[in-house]
């Protein structure tokens, strides 16, 4: 199957002309896209932080070392926090993606990790299709260019 086709065909390209301002970064954030922030706790953190007045009603559905809190049943919820997705156990993985796919679609979800996910995807450790549905928009903090 190819993964093109998973890829969301109304991604604005002009996204890759943004500038990496305070205002770039607030103009990105009232886009309803899904953004996967990579990078150490700290600058994962800092990050959240700049962006989090730009969310629209933020909700943390997960905080580090927690379970997946319950999800809203219906309707937008504006923006969800999931921090460390990459810690989900499979079942709160395949939670959070059927309640993507329960017609959610006005819900922004931010992601974080320490890590890269694809190693997971890999192995089938990580739902490939969450994964897809997450990484809409992608920083990596880790790259020397954010840095």
């Amino acid at each position: 199957m190819p993964q093109s086709s998973r890829f969301p065909s109304t991604v604005d390209r002009s996204l890759a002309q943004l500038p990496i301002t305070d205002e770039g970064l607030a103009r990105l954030t009232k886009l309803n896209l899904n953004l996967l922030i990579m990078g150490a706790d700290n600058d994962v953190a800092g990050f959240i932080a700049s962006l989090w007045p730009h969310f629209v009603a933020p909700r943390v559905v997960r905080r580090r070392g927690e379970q997946l809190r319950r999800l809203p049943m219906s309707g937008p919820a504006g923006t969800i926090l999931v921090y460390d997705v990459d810690t989900l156990t499979r079942p709160d993985q395949d939670a959070l993606h059927r309640w993507m796919n329960a017609g959610n679609n006005g819900t922004r979800v931010v992601s974080t990790s320490t890590q890269s996910l694809l190693p997971k995807l890999e192995t089938g450790v990580f739902n490939d299709d969450l994964y897809y549905r997450l990484n809409v928009l992608t920083f990596d903090l880790r790259s020397p260019v954010a840095q």
